[in-house]
């Protein structure tokens, strides 16, 4: 069993990271349980197997079959049924705004019914389970999105100023990147909060750790890229719930194992 993953072409680039897609039909008691880690994006899951929840201080919360996830800060964990069958839109911050016309900050921390956001997810949902072949389903994604597309002043700025992030995360300067975009560092931050749902320090810390454990090399010696230990292993337990040597020895998380096997796809510089 594995995640399969879609990039788009043209435009949807600048506000589609990928479209991810994994089926099972029997998993076992020890393949149900699995860690999402903050990754900078927010998710559309449409989910056609069995019921799954959020793990919360041992509490179970259901997610509903079409959900939004919104930026997280720190790794969740889930547990699936018996049946695994999702597809997955990883939206850039700007692709919220895009295609959905709401702000990250209404969405920050929160796993909400995709009917909240737009009536039309519902409809896309349905359109996607009578068809066959996962080709035909990806088609019918970026036909969606495609239509649903709107672009103004602020989703092009926050593309560029999140695509800034993506390729200076090693050495980020907010004081620089104020000046680079010709805005104070107040205002920066202000918009930049409002229209992601994070502050650009925390976000680029997110983006930071996930560049480095998608490259194998770097998460090999990560702890050349941050001040200290302590600081290392506060990063890799807060956004992945493991510390850095374990990350090494994933074999049951799908998501985690996906994440690690990707060698930095989605590198931009």
């Amino acid at each position: 069993m594995e995640i399969k993953q879609f990039g788009p072409s043209g435009i949807l680039q600048n506000f589609v990271d990928y479209i991810w897609v994994v089926e099972s039909d029997l998993l076992k008691d020890e393949e149900r349980e699995d860690i999402i880690m903050p990754l900078g994006h927010i998710n559309l899951i449409l989910n056609y197997g069995s019921n799954y929840k959020l793990i919360e201080q041992e509490r179970e919360i259901l997610i509903p079959d079409a959900a939004m996830i919104g930026q997280i800060k720190s790794a969740k964990r889930v547990r699936y049924g018996s049946k695994l069958n999702q597809i997955g839109i990883s939206l850039k911050p700007a692709g919220l705004m895009s295609f959905f016309y709401i702000l990250g900050a209404s969405v920050v921390e929160k796993i909400i019914d995709a009917n909240e956001v737009d009536v039309t997810i519902h409809e896309l949902y349905h359109q996607i389970e009578d068809l066959n072949g996962i080709e035909e389903k990806i088609d019918k994604v970026y036909e969606y999105l495609k239509a649903k597309m709107s672009i103004d002043r602020n989703t092009q700025r926050i593309s560029e100023i999140t695509d800034y992030i993506e390729c200076n995360y090693e050495e980020l300067n907010i004081g620089e990147m104020a000046e680079f975009f010709r805005l104070s560092i107040s205002a920066l931050e202000r918009f930049f909060k409002k229209s992601v749902g994070l502050t650009p320090k925390t976000y680029g810390t997110i983006i930071k750790f996930r560049k480095n454990i998608e490259n194998e090399d770097r998460r090999k010696h990560m702890q050349n890229y941050y001040y200290d230990q302590s600081h290392l292993i506060k990063n890799a337990k807060k956004f992945s719930g493991k510390t850095a040597n374990e990350l090494e020895h994933v074999n049951r998380e799908l998501t985690l194992q996906h994440i690690l096997n990707s060698n930095g796809m989605n590198d931009c510089c």
